[in-house]
């Protein structure tokens, strides 16, 4: 009967250990996923950033366009009046 108690009382032990053990890698894990949410929040900020300055640049590129196509209007008016035509 010793022998069984025995048995029982390591395997109750050895349980105590891993239930320890899983117990520090859960809340080993719970802190990288924390750390990982927060890198993804700051991520996110980035993206965000990124998009608003691609809006901004493609808004800008567009007034450019607009720009040099007035210009190039212009030029082929100055041409026109002069008597010039096509380009030589």
């Amino acid at each position: 009967m010793e022998d069984g108690q025995a048995d029982r009382a390591r395997w109750l032990e050895q349980t105590r250990e891993l239930l320890g053990q899983l117990r520090q890698v859960v809340e080993q894990l719970g802190q990288e996923n924390e750390g990982l949410l927060r890198h993804l929040g700051d991520l996110q900020a980035t993206l965000t950033r990124i998009n608003q300055d691609q809006n901004r640049l493609r808004a800008e590129r567009d007034e450019l366009l607009a720009a040099f196509s007035r210009i190039a209007h212009l030029v082929e008016q100055v041409r026109m009046s002069r008597g010039g035509g096509a380009a030589s």
